[in-house]
């Protein structure tokens, strides 16, 4: 009995001290499995810096704000409307919070704990700013590798914060959900590597299988033209895409897309498309709606001629006007572009970890303490809708991208009925994305597995060391730009080489494949300076027998009018007054005392953009003139060396600086760079894009 009295005595002391529950946190749950918990190894030591719990209402009228970053080291700021109805919301400082791993990370100043009434997600982000102490940080690692830590009740997460203010030593992120937070910093680069791998290989997952750039652009080219017209059946619409996309000419179109320019994509389905609507649209309601796309003498020509072939059932020649003459003018351009800008803002979306989030409730099933989520495995309705504000924001973000095309390419706004269905298609297309990632979970596995033995051949040959890595990767980068930087080099080597896929087998060449030595070792001779252009395409040519640069005097002759965009313009301090006090400076009459009429505000060109022709005279293997031409044409000589032209000239006190990339494929030469100008100290920087077929051999 003794014995028995003895333990029921200690078993008490240990409740009463709380023994049991020390770094456990009050925000884990019993129903969460204890296998899914990811424990720490070193306890979050903290002074409180809220004595008490600070409380706030939220309700629909006005924002509600709580803490002082001062003396509370915090603020939390609750959007009105955020709950549905009033709620109390209140912040503190826990007792104790779960252990987290002491080598990935270090915790700074006090965890926060947010609660409600009840466990809810928010219908409006709540925004949290978090003052760090900037003495206790790493400052070799810097401010970049600061991060928010979220308790999602079965580990720490470490999530990127929307804004880091170094003057204040604030951080502030945004959430949907209350939890346990808290600010970190990352000690562990394979921490930020693992989430790099991750959300690179959702990108190209994405980009290659979850959503297709095509079929958006043919439902906008349907939509937009069919609103053109006034035809507002939305059976008519379904049935023109239906056909549209089971067409063995789509399929076609298609596959010789594969990521190439999306306006040239909605060109031809702009075609494919006519052609449908010639043929399912009524030709009483065909007739009518061409009227409506008359603006102007040429349109009237082309649209008797539609409404003329279409009368003789003569479907193709009408397609032709009703996609080329007539859609080319409000809807290809803006098709492409809206295609382009809601596919992207998907794919960016999986970078968001509120969708990440709801993907893994979706796949998993959750139990309330999982961001806020209490659905079964595979119920996407109901995680659709417990993701509220999320959700919300996303159809908000895809209908703003939408606006602003349409705004530019000078149609109207969408209407209330438009934006219903893009937040259906919103939905619908999470939906889809959700159950097919799902269902390719071990082939995502198996990418991440490649990327990271691409990244271990990256660190192998020290591409990431500040002392020993090549000097054209060390310009300030923090480590995950250079992450950035080298995977847009592996895409730009396997464009090069044609090779598109990633081995492990060092100094074999495995067809259709690089290997990730010769990937890391091409990208050290890449971003050696100043010769690292030619030092890689030495390798390439002595590796894989390919000449990346095409020879000069291929690229001679006049070449179609390209583009030139002004990107920037910098000006001296005290420019604008300068630039008032000369146009109000009287003229004396003498030419030599007014000096050039300058007096232009070159700050107005950023921006603009003009179409440009340059013509190519080469002086032999490595040299030569470059003309622009226009009224009065500039001559500037060239140098040309692995496949850089790069030359300047001096006019009325300008000096024109020329820097263009050159490329090839199996049918284009194309230029890309700049044309910089420097007037004085006003600095013009432009772009320089243009492009020529190759001339094909005549047959004999």
């Amino acid at each position: 009995m003794r014995t028995i009295k003895i333990v029921l005595a200690i078993i008490l002391v240990i409740v009463q001290t709380g023994c049991f529950n020390k770094n456990e946190g009050t925000s884990i749950d019993a129903s969460v499995k204890k296998d899914d918990i990811v424990k720490g190894d070193t306890a979050w030591t903290f002074s409180k810096t809220i004595a008490e719990p600070l409380k706030a209402l939220s309700n629909s009228v006005e924002d509600a704000s709580i803490g002082d970053l001062e003396q509370n080291r915090v603020m939390l700021n609750v959007s009105k409307g955020s709950f549905d109805t009033d709620t109390e919301v209140t912040i503190q400082n826990p007792e104790s919070v779960p252990e987290y791993l002491g080598s990935e990370v270090q915790m700074l100043g006090t965890p926060l704990e947010v609660k409600v009434g009840a466990e809810t997600r928010l219908n409006e982000p709540a925004t949290i700013t978090f003052k760090y102490d900037s003495t206790t940080i790493d400052q070799e690692r810097g401010t970049t590798s600061l991060r928010v830590a979220y308790y999602d009740g079965r580990k720490w997460e470490y999530i990127k914060p929307q804004a880091i203010d170094e003057v204040n030593s604030t951080m502030t992120f945004t959430t949907f959900h209350f939890s346990l937070f808290g600010g970190n910093q990352i000690k562990d680069d394979t921490v930020i590597t693992e989430a790099w791998i991750h959300s690179q290989t959702l990108d190209k997952q994405m980009k290659t299988g979850l959503n297709s750039v095509s079929d958006k652009v043919a439902e906008q080219v349907i939509d937009m033209t069919l609103e053109k017209m006034g035809i507002s059946d939305k059976s008519l619409k379904g049935k023109i895409l239906a056909d549209v996309l089971k067409d063995d000419g789509y399929k076609g179109i298609y596959d010789s897309y594969k990521g190439g320019d999306p306006i040239d994509l909605s060109q031809k389905v702009a075609i494919l498309a006519g052609k449908k609507i010639a043929q399912i649209v009524p030709e009483s309601v065909m007739q009518e709606g061409l009227k409506n796309l008359t603006e102007g003498t040429d349109d009237v020509v082309a649209i008797s001629k539609a409404a003329g072939y279409i009368a003789g059932g003569q479907y193709k020649d009408a397609a032709k006007i009703i996609g080329e003459t007539i859609a080319d003018k409000f809807v290809i351009t803006a098709a492409g572009k809206i295609a382009v800008e809601v596919v992207n803002g998907q794919i960016e979306s999986w970078k968001n970890n509120e969708v990440e989030a709801a993907y893994t409730a979706f796949r998993d099933g959750a139990n309330a303490k999982f961001y806020g989520y209490n659905n079964e495995k595979n119920d996407f309705d109901t995680v659709w809708i417990q993701m509220r504000g999320a959700s919300r924001q996303l159809s908000i973000e895809a209908i703003a991208k939408e606006n602003a095309v349409r705004s530019e390419s000078g149609m109207p706004p969408l209407t209330e009925k438009q934006m219903d269905r893009i937040r259906d298609s919103v939905k619908e297309n999470y939906r889809k994305q959700f159950v097919l990632r799902s269902s390719k979970e071990e082939e995502l596995k198996k990418e991440e597995e490649k990327l990271r033995l691409l990244v271990d051949a990256f660190k192998k040959n020290n591409l990431f060391d500040t002392i020993t890595g090549p000097a054209g990767l060390q310009k300030g980068f923090d480590f995950e730009t250079k992450l950035n930087v080298l995977n847009h080099f592996t895409d730009k080597m396997m464009n090069d080489t044609k090779r598109f896929g990633i081995s492990d087998k060092t100094g074999l060449l495995v067809e259709g494949k690089l290997s990730v030595d010769d990937i890391a070792q091409a990208a050290r001779l890449w971003f050696t300076l100043p010769d690292g252009r030619k030092l890689y395409q030495k390798f390439i040519k002595d590796r894989y027998n390919i000449s990346l640069a095409p020879e000069l005097k291929n690229l001679a002759g006049t070449w179609p009018p390209g583009k030139l965009m002004i990107t920037d313009v910098i000006v001296p301090p005290g420019y604008k007054e300068a630039l008032e006090a000369a146009k109000n400076k009287p003229k004396t009459g003498n030419a030599l005392e007014d000096g050039c009429d300058l007096n232009i505000d070159f700050t107005a060109l950023k921006g603009k953009e003009v179409p440009l022709t340059i013509a190519i005279k080469p002086s032999g293997d490595a040299a030569g003139i470059l003309t622009i031409v226009s009224d009065k044409s500039q001559d500037i000589p060239f140098t040309y060396d692995a496949g850089v032209i790069s030359g300047s000239a001096t006019k009325d006190k300008a000096v024109i600086n020329l820097n263009l990339n050159v490329t090839e494929d199996d049918k284009n030469y194309s230029l890309s760079g700049s044309a910089n100008i420097n007037f004085g100290e006003v600095k013009i920087i432009t772009s320089l894009s243009s492009s020529k077929s190759k001339e094909v051999a005549k047959p004999a």
